[in-house]
């Protein structure tokens, strides 16, 4: 299924930080949820409203929202085997808002 990737500021600064080649993976990645569908990346459920797509060591947190939009709130490049709580809660924190 096709979705629009629309991008928190904070989350846009995030990715602003990165190098240049992880934020070339990271929107080759949401170029392929817009043209060819969300199937065609790593996405995993975190919690109840919070999914994860896996960029190679780069980690997505997003929603599903209303009329086919991926809202990412949170980017960050993975250390640890699990997802961090902080990160999880950074990310409940901004999507509640949208």
């Amino acid at each position: 299924m096709k979705f629009t990737v629309e991008k928190l500021p904070q989350a846009k600064n995030e990715i602003d930080s990165l190098e240049q080649s992880q934020k070339e993976m990271l929107e080759a990645d949401y170029k392929k949820i817009q043209e060819q569908g969300i199937e065609f990346v790593r996405v995993k459920p975190i919690q109840k409203e919070i999914f994860e797509i896996k960029t190679n060591e780069l980690r997505s947190l997003f929603k599903y929202k209303a009329g086919k939009i991926i809202v990412v709130g949170v980017v960050f490049v993975k250390k640890t085997q699990k997802t961090p709580k902080e990160i999880i809660k950074l990310a409940k924190k901004r999507l509640k808002e949208v």
